[in-house]
């Protein structure tokens, strides 16, 4: 699912909601709701998290891990 995807990220480089929301945009309790899996980030929101994750967004998508 996309928000373990999106947990394993952040945790792995240390961000926190609301440094990825304010980046997006979007609240806090939105991107939260992303994080839950209540709702998904549209492609732009997905591409802008997936920057500052410094990951891809098929990496971020489906989980594949770094080289």
């Amino acid at each position: 699912m996309f928000n373990n995807k999106l947990d394993y990220w952040m945790e792995k480089r240390g961000l926190k909601n609301k440094h990825i929301s304010k980046l997006c945009g979007v609240s806090e309790t939105t991107f939260s709701k992303w994080r839950q899996n209540k709702t998904q980030p549209d492609i732009e929101a997905a591409l802008i998290i997936a920057n500052a994750l410094s990951i891809t967004v098929d990496q971020l998508i489906n989980g594949e891990e770094e080289d």
